[in-house]
């Protein structure tokens, strides 16, 4: 009986840092996004005003709206490098975890679960919280 239980907390923690390592990866793409697209702006704007005689410092430089974009992408590209670190590290957390698991699956499953309910437990796991507990990969 305590196999279950141990399962259980370890299934738990399992969703919970794969749900924390899900909500980086999307943040994390967003900064992607918003990094992306001002810098097209930029690039945009200092096309409009550039002339053959300017030099790049002077027109990036050039009005407070180019400013604000360099500003803003700085902080983008700043915080989705934190952001990829981060979920780097959690991505690990979460692999050791699911390894563990995988790696005590006979201990969970060898004498309270029949054989179809593992595989629907297994198969819930992928299917509603998209972990994989079946193989190593």
């Amino acid at each position: 009986m305590n196999g279950i239980y141990s399962m259980k907390a370890i299934s738990i923690e399992l969703v919970k840092r794969k749900e924390t390592w899900d909500k980086l990866e999307k943040e994390k793409a967003f900064y992607l996004w918003v990094s992306l697209t001002v810098s097209f702006l930029l690039i945009g704007l200092i096309s409009i005003g550039a002339t053959v005689r300017s030099l790049p410092h002077e027109e990036l430089f050039a009005s407070p709206i180019r400013v604000g974009c360099i500003l803003v992408l700085t902080a983008a590209i700043t915080r989705m490098i934190h952001l990829t670190k981060k979920a780097e590290k959690k991505e690990k957390e979460f692999e050791e975890l699911r390894l563990e698991f995988i790696d005590r699956s006979d201990e969970f499953f060898s004498n309270v679960l029949s054989q179809n309910e593992k595989e629907a437990y297994l198969k819930e796991m992928n299917d509603q919280h998209n972990i994989n507990l079946s193989y190593y990969h």
